[in-house]
C-alpha cells in the first residue's frame, strides 16, 4: 500500500500514525490494511470500576475519571478504530453527562458504542433507545400515555435515522405514543417497561394503523419499510463520510455506500469497509478535508509526548477547544471541521500546546535545538509529533531558528521551547 495512503488511513481511523502499524501494514494491499484496522474480533471492554463508588454517579469525580479513562483509551487501545467508531456514534446518538447525571448510565452507553459500533445499525438503535442514558436525556422516562412526551420520538427520526423533512408531525405524535411506558426503574436505575403507562391504542404511523410499540417503530424504519430504510441509509452514509473523509460527500459515493448498507440489512462492518476501500477516500480532497477535533488533537499530543490524561486534564482542557467527551452541547452533537479552528477555539489549542511545552521542558528536558543546526532542530520537532511539514512551514520554522540565534541571549533553551510550540500549532498538526 502506498505510504501516503496508509498514513491517511491510519490518521482517519486510529487518529495517529503508529510506526509499528506502518511497519506491519506497508507491504500489504489496501484491503489487507483496512481489514487490519477494522479488527474483525475483539473482546468487550469492561466498564471501569470507578462507577461502583456511587451507583448513581452524581459526583464530579466520576465525570473526571470517565473523561480521562476514555482519553487514555484513544492512545492505549489495541483496537483504536473501535474508539474512533465509538466517538462517531457518541456524536450521533448524543447524550450528555450534565443531564443524565449517572456514571453507570453514561458508561453503559459508551460500552455499547464501542462493543457494537461495527455491529448492526438497527440493533444499535434498539439497544440505545432502551438504555437509561438516552431514556433520561431525551425525556422518554417521562413519556406516559396520559401525557406523551415527543422528544425522543422526534429525534429518533430527525437526528438518528431519517433527517429533516422525511416524516410528519402526525408521525411524531404516533411514535411518541408508541414509546410510552419505556422508562427507568427509580430504585435500580435500569430500564423498566411500565405496561400501565403504555398506550395500547391504535396509532397511525407513516400511513400504517395498528397498535405500535416503540421498538416496532425502529423495525419499520430500518427493516420493514424499504423507502424509509433507504432514506436512513443515505442519511447515515452522509454523516459517516463527513466524519471520516470530508464534508459535502459526492452524490455517487453516498448512493453507492447507502446501497451497501441497505443490501447488508444495516450491518455496519461491510458498510464501513466499503467506505475505507473507495478511491475517493484517498483523494486529495479527502486527505486535506478534515480538521482534527479537540479530542483527536489531545490524543495526538498524548501519543507524541507520553503524557497521560491525568496530566493533560481533558475534562477541562478540551472545553475551551469546543469538545468535552460525554458532554455534547445538544442532541445534534458537536459542530465539526472548520468550526474547530475559529479564532477563539484555536487560541485554546495554543494554550494547551503551551502547557504541554512547559511539561516537556521541565528540568531543561527536550532541548532539541542544542547541538543541532536550525534545519536539524526543526526536523527533530517535526519527528517528535509525527509531522510531515510542508516546505512553507518548514522554511518558516528554520528561519525562526536562524533569527533567534542571531538576536536572542537565551540560547537553545528558548529556541527549543518555541519550536515545540510551533510544531503543535502548525497547520500540519491540525489536519486529521
Amino acid at each position: 500500500m502506498d505510504a501516503g495512503e496508509l498514513a491517511h488511513l491510519l490518521r482517519r481511523t486510529e487518529i495517529v500514525v503508529r510506526p509499528e502499524r506502518v511497519a506491519a501494514l506497508s507491504a500489504g494491499t489496501r484491503e489487507a490494511a483496512v481489514d487490519a484496522v477494522m479488527g474483525a474480533s475483539a473482546a468487550a471492554v469492561p466498564i471501569p470500576t470507578f462507577i461502583d463508588h456511587d451507583i448513581d454517579g452524581q459526583g464530579y469525580d466520576q465525570f473526571v475519571y470517565a473523561v480521562q479513562w476514555w482519553t487514555d483509551r484513544f492512545v492505549d487501545s489495541p483496537t483504536p478504530f473501535r474508539e474512533k467508531m465509538a466517538l462517531f456514534w457518541h456524536g450521533h446518538f448524543c447524550s450528555s453527562w450534565e443531564k443524565v447525571n449517572s456514571a453507570r448510565a453514561m458508561m453503559q452507553q459508551n460500552a455499547l458504542f464501542r462493543d457494537s459500533g461495527l455491529g448492526n445499525v438497527r440493533t444499535l438503535v434498539q439497544t440505545m433507545a432502551l438504555q437509561p442514558a438516552m431514556l433520561r436525556y431525551l425525556d422518554n422516562d417521562d413519556n406516559r400515555k396520559s401525557s406523551p412526551n415527543q422528544n425522543f420520538a422526534r429525534e429518533l427520526m430527525e437526528l438518528f435515522t431519517l433527517g429533516v423533512g422525511n416524516y410528519t408531525e402526525d408521525d411524531v405524535t404516533a411514535a411518541a405514543r408508541a414509546w410510552t411506558g419505556h422508562g427507568i426503574d427509580p430504585t435500580t436505575g435500569d430500564y423498566l417497561f411500565r405496561p400501565r403507562q403504555h398506550d395500547t391504542g391504535t396509532k397511525t404511523f407513516m400511513g400504517v394503523s395498528r397498535n405500535w410499540d416503540g421498538p416496532d417503530i425502529v423495525n419499520f424504519l430500518l427493516r420493514d419499510n424499504a423507502p424509509t430504510k433507504m432514506i436512513a441509509c443515505r442519511f447515515l452514509t452522509a454523516k459517516l463520510w463527513t466524519f471520516f473523509a470530508h464534508e459535502q460527500p459526492p452524490t455517487a459515493v453516498v448512493d453507492a455506500l447507502a446501497q451497501v448498507l441497505f443490501d447488508a440489512d444495516m450491518e455496519i462492518a461491510p458498510w464501513v469497509r466499503a467506505m475505507l476501500l473507495r478511491d475517493e477516500f484517498y483523494s486529495t480532497t479527502a486527505r486535506q478535508g478534515l480538521v482534527r477535533s479537540p479530542i483527536e488533537f489531545l490524543t495526538a499530543l498524548a501519543y507524541s509526548t507520553g503524557l497521560r490524561s491525568a496530566e493533560l486534564h481533558p475534562e477541562w482542557s478540551t472545553e475551551g477547544m469546543g469538545q468535552v467527551l460525554f458532554n455534547p452541547p445538544n442532541v445534534a452533537g458537536w459542530k465539526t471541521n472548520g468550526y474547530w479552528v475559529n479564532t477563539g477555539l484555536f487560541s485554546a489549542r495554543a494554550e494547551v500546546a503551551q502547557g504541554v511545552v512547559w511539561r516537556l521542558r521541565e528540568n531543561d528536558g527536550n532541548d532539541i535545538a542544542a547541538g543541532r543546526t536550525p534545519a536539524e532542530a526543526v526536523d527533530e520537532a517535526a519527528r517528535m509529533f509525527g509531522l510531515s511539514l510542508s516546505g512553507t512551514t518548514r522554511s518558516a520554522m528554520v528561519q525562526y531558528c536562524i533569527d533567534e540565534r542571531a538576536a536572542s541571549p537565551w540560547g537553545s533553551w528558548w529556541e527549543s521551547t518555541v519550536l515545540l510550540t510551533m510544531a503543535m500549532t502548525c497547520p500540519e498538526m491540525h489536519v486529521a
